[in-house]
């Protein structure tokens, strides 16, 4: 067996009223001027509004960065690196979902050296200069940025450049239910089920320890009964306390893991077709799932009945049972039945297949997986029944 590394170093507050911390924490980390990093879904919400009271409330001065596009974009970065040192910021509070909180941790590691995001590119890069702390606030159960070392920033070529860095990891993570309990039908869906995946895919992966099988046990136990729930009704608050929850612990899984082939060929799909991540991921999750079936040492039955607590199965379990059940959650929850309804084609094969091979993901997946079988998978998921 390989040597085996983990750790969280975060400080994680959990539960109704959690963001009322904000300013306590700000002054643990020493900040006198905050950037508030929301996007205009939120402003329009009134949900920015909310954390701005907090801050005026506790007179600590602030602005706020709300240029955040769904997909973020090094641009995007870029602005808000300006904007922390136009307005001579010394804290970043990010609040949204994984756009907002990639775009504030990408800002955050860059500082003031006025360097591009594209220098930090890559995999635990070394980091010489002084970052921002980050404390992170989600809006949504489903990226687990507010717990994870690595962003995802779209480059000028459509490409997505992951990046992987302890530097990136936010100080702090407040996570208050009624945060997530505004957000619209389709973003509960898709992002509850990136959570979900995040979570499977780490417990698949070769580089799973018995810690992250852990943590992505309980995120499964979670999430599994919880997210119907939640799409059903964002104001059930016992199914938005599991789902941040169960996400929050997925992110601490995909900091210690690697997700597997979902993850790899949805990036492409964001950069070329602008769906976004969640989406894709769900997308592409069922197909690729009964790809790795032939590769199952035993936790495809675990996954089946961790994802339905209330209806465990111990008897005659086939792999097929859990790839049937993936479909099923999917067509419940309202979800497309393949990528081409969702406007995908073949035109950008050969360049989706090419960004989707720049990633360390596939040394770590379930089942090797050549450049053909990559295709075959993006087909399968494109004209799925």
């Amino acid at each position: 067996m390989n040597l085996q590394s983990f750790s969280v170093k975060q400080d994680i507050l959990f539960g109704i009223g959690a963001v009322a911390k904000l300013p306590e924490k700000m002054k643990e980390l020493k900040g006198k001027k905050a950037l508030l990093v929301s996007d205009p879904g939120l402003i329009e919400a009134g949900t920015t509004g909310k954390i701005e009271k907090i801050l005026k409330d506790a007179g600590i001065d602030y602005a706020v960065f709300s240029h955040i596009e769904p997909d973020p974009g090094c641009w995007i970065v870029h602005e808000c690196r300006d904007r922390i040192m136009e307005e001579n910021c010394d804290i970043l509070v990010a609040l949204g979902g994984g756009s907002a909180m990639d775009t504030a941790k990408s800002a955050s590691i860059i500082g003031y050296t006025g360097k591009r995001i594209h220098d930090y590119w890559g995999y635990y890069k070394p980091v010489d200069n002084e970052t921002i702390p980050v404390i992170a606030i989600p809006t949504t159960a489903g990226t687990g940025s507010e717990v994870t070392r690595n962003t995802v920033i779209t480059d000028e070529e459509h490409y997505k450049m992951v990046i992987l860095n302890d530097k990136m990891l936010p100080e702090v993570a407040l996570l208050d239910p009624e945060m997530i309990m505004t957000c619209p039908v389709s973003v509960a869906a898709a992002s509850g089920l990136d959570a979900m995946i995040h979570a499977v895919e780490c417990y698949l992966s070769d580089l799973a320890t018995p810690f992250s099988d852990a943590v992505a046990e309980k995120a499964m136990e979670l999430i599994g009964p919880a997210l119907p729930r939640f799409v059903a009704n964002r104001k059930d608050v016992q199914a938005a306390s599991d789902m941040l929850m169960g996400s929050t612990l997925a992110g601490i899984t995909l900091s210690l893991c690697l997700p597997t082939q979902a993850h790899a060929l949805s990036h492409p799909l964001t950069g070329y077709y602008g769906i976004s991540h969640g989406m894709a991921n769900a997308m592409l999750f069922p197909t690729t799932m009964e790809f790795n079936a032939l590769a199952d040492r035993g936790k495809y039955k675990k996954i089946y009945n961790l994802l339905r607590t209330g209806h465990p199965y111990t008897e005659d379990f086939e792999t097929e049972m859990l790839i049937d059940y993936l479909k099923e959650l999917n067509r419940k929850l309202g979800l497309p039945k393949n990528l081409s309804e969702m406007g995908v084609d073949e035109s950008h094969m050969e360049e989706m297949l090419k960004d989707a091979q720049r990633t360390k993901i596939w040394e770590h997946c379930p089942r090797t997986t050549s450049v053909k079988e990559m295709e075959m998978l993006y087909k399968k998921a494109l004209y799925r029944e």
